[in-house]
Formats: C-alpha cells, structure tokens, sequence
C-alpha cells in the first residue's frame, strides 16, 4: 500500500504548530515525523502552509443555487466540490421542515447508497424540523411545522437510512421529550432551538439526553434576569453550542461573550449556508420559502426575518480572527474538533497517527490553498475570493 508525505508544512498538534513531515496511508495519518521524506517517496511539498484538521460544518442548506430541501444527485456533488474549496472535509446538509412528502423524497436521495459514494465530504445529515416551536419559528413554515410524532420521526429515520445524525426540536412542544430519548438511543445527536422553552423545560430536554443548541440566541428565547429560559440553560450545563459567526447573526462581542461564557471547547462555528452562498446578491429559495439576499444577508421575502447565511467555512475563520483577534491554533476547534466530538466522529477532528487525513492547508493570510479529505487532495489551488 502506497504511503504519500506532505512536507515541509506547519502542522496543528495538541493545540501547537509544529514543523512536521506528515505520511498518509489509504485514508489515514500513518506517521508524525521531522524526517525528510525518503528518496523516491511521493510527497507533496507545502513549505508555506499551515496544516489544520479540515472543517467540519454541521448545519447547511446549500450553495451555488442549490438547495438540500430540493437538490438532485449531480447538484450535491457541485456543492461537495464547493465546499472543499472552502476547506470542508465533512458536512451536514440540513433538511428543514418541510411538507412529509418533500422531507421523506429528500432524505432518501441524500441517504441514497451511490450519492452518499460520490459525496465522500457528506458525513451525515440534520434535520431540522418539523417539531418546532412556531414563536421562533425563523424561516420555518408556520403550517408546516407540528406537534412531537414519533410515527413521523420513525418514517424520517427510515427514509434516511439510518444517516439522521444531528436533529433539531423544540423543548417545549408536546411530546418531544419521549422522541428524544428515542432519537438518542438510535444514536441521534438532538439540538435544541427554534424554542420558547422555559428553563425547566430546557433542562428536562437536556436530561432526556440533548447535546447541543442550535444556532445560540437566533430563534430561540433570550434570558431576563426574572425568566432564564433556554438561553441560560444552554450556557449553564455542558452541553455543546452552534453558532452563525457572519456577523449578522451574533454582533463581534457576543461572539465573544459566548467563548467566554460556554467555554472554548463547547462552541462550534457553523455556516447555516443556504443556496444563495457563493453567488452574487439575489432572490434564492430555501425549503418551501423565497429569500432575498442583500449585502450578503439574508432574509425572507414575506416578512424580512433573517434565513440563514451566506457564509463559508474558510471565512468563517477570518470572521473568528476579526472579531476575537486569537491565533488559528486557538480558533480551529470551533471549525472542525468541537463539531467531530459533539457528533461522536472520533475518526476526524485532529492531526495524529491513526486518524483520517482530513486536513486543510493555510497559507499565511488564512487562505485555503489545499484540501486533503480521507487521504485524498480533494482541492489544491486558489480560493474562491
């Protein structure tokens, strides 16, 4: 079996950089060393580079025009292709909620053996919906969104295979709390948001085996010092937090205060990308909705409420250094461990021997220049601006 070096790069180990040599074989590293690579070894050369783990986006609805609520086969490839050169080795596309029929057709393409071959990036699938809370219900359909139903859930989980790895539900609304305990038991990571939900009933949620929010203090119930609500639950237990770092979602001290407050080893940076993300200022769709996008935000035609982002994973990392002005050793986390770990992949989110080669090469303004996913160059060149 052939083993590739990449040498002469800068390598992010246990949260230092160190100058390494590292060798790959079949899809994993095989070896860490200060060895030049031997005579006749195929190597790479990435003198210049900044080697981190690849990013690891746990919530997107899409790109180049490309929505998951719709997408074919072909149309998931475009954007995996897209996202790598964004440095995105492993992705959740997020369906959300939908009619039944459009979420089942969905997750079964997504799920779909051949698809999930010919997209090697697309680790898993989030669902997003439909047991949401319609108060703070963003860019979620009002009719479509509906009371816990486990009959439902077990049609989902059927459609896709198995592939649900992340799902997102309302405390609050009735009966979630049995189908939390179900989805966690098939191994289903469950995230709180789209919520009202008093701080008892966030709690309970937790208990019942909840692991993360999604996209903190968007769409869910802030904290009064009178009224702590889901807020305050998720900054007080050690659960996991996503967070939409665009800027127009979280403003720069926010961001901050987060970090300080969750810890920097709980919060995760993430895209909440819809179709419109790589492509100029336009009308868009996402899910059964119309969205304009101006100034690279954007928000439903009907009422303005913000729907999603067009943000990427690699300016996600220059946001991160703008608004907080730390290191890449100290901000990679949020892009690609804390995601691995919160979604049980223990095969990915950091540079040693035996993990995959999921890595993605920096150059010195932070740009991404190379794109290794599973021990295969997935992307190597210019960015994309």
């Amino acid at each position: 079996m052939n083993t590739l070096c990449l040498a002469g790069a800068r390598l992010l180990i246990d949260g230092a950089l160190k100058a390494r040599n590292l060798c790959i074989t079949a899809d994993q590293i095989s070896a860490i060393t200060e060895e030049a690579p031997k005579s006749g070894q195929l190597s790479y050369d990435l003198s210049g580079l900044t080697i981190v783990p690849g990013f690891v986006d746990i919530h997107t609805h899409g790109a180049l025009s490309i929505d998951f609520n719709h997408a074919s086969g072909q149309e998931v490839e475009t954007v995996s292709r897209f996202f790598a050169s964004c440095g995105v080795t492993s992705y959740l596309p997020t369906v959300l909620t939908d009619t039944t029929e459009r979420m089942l057709a969905q997750l079964d393409l997504l799920s779909d053996p051949l698809v999930v071959e010919q997209n090697p990036t697309m680790a898993a699938i989030h669902l997003e919906g439909p047991f949401l809370n319609a108060k703070y219900k963003g860019a979620m359909a009002e009719s479509l969104l509906r009371e816990a139903d486990l009959g439902l859930f077990r049609e989902l989980w059927a459609s896709s295979r198995g592939r649900i790895r992340l799902m997102t539900v309302a405390p609050e609304v009735d009966g979630v709390l049995p189908l939390i305990e179900e989805a966690v038991g098939l191994g289903v990571r469950v995230s709180l948001g789209h919520s009202s939900a008093s701080y008892e009933e966030a709690i309970r949620a937790i208990d019942a085996g909840a692991s993360s929010v999604t996209h903190i203090m968007n769409a869910m119930k802030l904290l009064h010092m009178h009224d702590p609500a889901i807020l305050t639950a998720a900054l007080e237990r050690d659960i996991w937090a996503e967070m939409i770092v665009d800027g127009f979602h979280l403003h720069p001290p926010i961001v901050r205060l987060l970090l300080k407050t969750k810890g920097w080893d709980r919060m995760i940076a993430t895209t909440d990308s819809i179709s419109a993300t790589g492509f100029p200022d336009g009308e868009y769709q996402l899910g059964p909705n119309r969205i304009v996008v101006e100034g690279g935000d954007a928000k439903l035609v009907d009422n303005g409420v913000r729907a999603g982002s067009t943000l990427t994973m690699d300016r996600a990392l220059g946001k991160l250094r703008a608004f907080t002005a730390a290191s890449v050793e100290r901000i990679s986390p949020l892009l690609s461990t804390n995601a691995a770990r919160m979604l049980g992949f223990d095969d990915r989110g950091s540079i040693a021997v035996g993990k995959r080669a999921d890595l993605v090469g920096l150059d010195e303004d932070d740009q991404v220049r190379f794109v290794m996913a599973g021990g295969t160059i997935i992307y190597r060149g210019e960015t994309n601006g």
